[in-house]
């Protein structure tokens, strides 16, 4: 027990845990009436009250049988919220709020004195753990959900602290603000929200929750969400569609790998894809056509249990053809682009054609947005982007400028969502996507951060030049400590380029996971030629 959190901590997250789940049982028929998103099944408020309500009563130990302990024992307090978590885990948003409990029980577990020493610190890294667990739950993270609002939240408590504010409570306040804001922004980055007049009922959950924990901190007291009116559901014309269900189930026995590996698996099978627990218990959830399928998925990874299979109302939507296309620097780019449902254009040569673009946007269907990736490739797109909107086409640029920006804004491209609605979202990605790249010098030269001789590796940021150095690894690192300490980041982003080897990549793998606050990090093998190295940080 030497390593875990003090005794008072614990039962303040108790208290938090209790306090929540009234709060969201006096909110769920309000979060119920405004969820559109994934599906509109009027089911958020419901699955999160029974979710808290089973993990309550589990640590309350009003259950009386545990189907998968053959002892606890030896159980630390986080291994018990693991299982109470993982078992009482209902529904898309039950299963990432479960995960968030999971992520937040094991860094406690982790954090041994340090949060009564400092809990303004202790409560940013914990929001931060607890953002990063629920976008790693789910296999395809949309923009516009709690996933999108716990970011926030984590975003502007990790600032404050940088800004020397030391009382916890604080903290907790502008971490909720910043939820409450991006909760309002929800209906700009999902299509369906605006068309219902809604805010997202996951997200609007969150902010609950952050509600409970200013209040146990010492805060106002949280009011619970009054009901709402019924949502509008827009003019749609419908489209037939496939009967679909929602498969959930608990998982024992797996592997060390196993819950990555079923998750991609499931992802090809349907979508709101949740994985949640550990080696121990998991609990899966999956929306798609044949359930059966998802069961089938599950079995070679462990042993199956509690499993529900519920239909899903029939989600009637318009679909509007849109391509979108990327230029892109080396084949393993390529192929990014095209698993994330983008159409990469590799140049002939170092920089994009107007030909080559032009010939690409023409034989594009509906509406198109761009991606260019570079300054030269933006100033193209914009020119042919004019033309093709004199045609009377609908087009849009986003104003990348590095290949890393281009992957975030691909990545929480919505395809059904409106035009516009998916133009902001992805623009803003971008636009907060942080970059940077290493490259190898190829003649004498003067740049802003020194004179350069041929063989130098130069380091750049945001396409500055900014550290010279003779080792490619160290210089990887100073940009990266960069992009790191210039305002908060949850996901690097490691573009591979034809010259980099394993060595290096798996030395600042080692080091960003090594880095306090903890983030996430991702490889891409991107086949590039002149930059060794790109970099990201969103």
């Amino acid at each position: 027990m030497s390593g875990l959190a003090p005794p008072e901590i614990w039962r303040l997250c108790l208290t938090w845990l209790e306090r929540s789940t009234e709060i969201i049982t006096q909110s769920a028929a309000g979060l119920d009436a405004i969820n559109v998103f994934p599906v509109p099944d009027s089911d958020t408020g419901t699955n999160l009250q029974q979710t808290l309500t089973g993990i309550t009563s589990y640590l309350g130990g009003e259950v009386a049988e545990d189907a998968w302990a053959e002892s606890q024992d030896d159980l630390s307090p986080a291994d018990v919220v693991v299982r109470a978590a993982v078992l009482s885990a209902h529904g898309n948003s039950g299963a990432i709020v479960a995960e968030m409990i999971i992520s937040l029980s094991r860094a406690l577990e982790r954090s041994g004195p340090v949060v009564p020493v400092k809990p303004a610190r202790g409560l940013a890294d914990v929001l931060k753990i607890v953002a990063l667990a629920g976008r790693r739950a789910v296999a395809r993270p949309v923009a516009g959900t709690i996933l999108t609002v716990a970011g926030a939240a984590a975003a502007a408590a990790e600032q404050s602290v940088k800004d020397g504010v030391a009382d916890v409570l604080a903290v907790a306040q502008l971490a909720r603000d910043a939820a409450a804001e991006a909760l309002a922004r929800t209906p700009l980055e999902l299509s369906r929200l605006a068309e219902a007049g809604v805010v997202d009922a996951g997200a609007q959950a969150y902010v609950l929750l952050l509600d409970v924990l200013v209040e146990v901190l010492g805060g106002p007291v949280a009011e619970p969400l009054p009901e709402q009116p019924t949502p509008h559901t827009g003019k749609r014309q419908p489209v037939e569609q496939p009967a679909e269900y929602e498969v959930m189930y608990a998982l024992r026995g797996t592997g060390p790998d196993d819950l990555d590996t079923l998750r991609e698996r499931l992802s090809d099978l349907g979508d709101s894809v949740v994985v949640v627990g550990d080696r121990t218990v998991a609990q899966v959830h999956v929306h798609l056509a044949d359930a059966g399928a998802a069961i089938e998925a599950g079995l070679p990874f462990g042993r199956l249990s509690q499993i529900r299979i519920t239909a899903l109302p029939p989600n009637v939507g318009s679909v509007t053809e849109r391509d979108v296309v990327a230029v892109v620097a080396g084949p393993g780019l390529a192929a990014a682009v095209t698993a994330l449902g983008g159409i990469p254009l590799v140049p002939a040569t170092a920089h994009v054609t107007v030909v080559e673009l032009a010939a690409v946007l023409q034989q594009a269907c509906g509406e198109v947005v761009v991606l260019p990736n570079d300054m030269e490739s933006l100033e193209i797109a914009s020119h042919l982007a004019g033309e093709l909107r004199a045609q009377g086409r609908r087009v849009a640029v986003i104003p990348t400028v590095s290949q890393v920006q281009g992957l975030a804004a691909l990545a929480v491209h919505e395809p059904e969502a409106a035009f516009d609605s998916a133009v902001v979202a992805m623009s803003s990605t971008a636009g907060h996507t942080r970059h940077g790249a290493v490259t190898i010098a190829e003649s004498p030269a003067m740049t802003m951060a020194g004179r350069c001789e041929v063989g130098d590796v130069l380091g750049l940021v945001d396409g500055d030049f900014v550290e010279i150095g003779d080792d490619l690894g160290q210089v990887a690192w100073r940009v990266l400590e960069r992009l790191l300490t210039s305002g908060g980041g949850e996901l690097v982003t490691i573009v591979r380029g034809h010259d980099a080897d394993d060595r290096l990549v798996e030395t600042l793998l080692a080091r960003i996971q090594a880095w306090s606050p903890p983030v996430e990090a991702e490889v891409v093998d991107g086949g590039q030629t002149r930059y060794p190295l790109l970099l990201g940080l969103e």
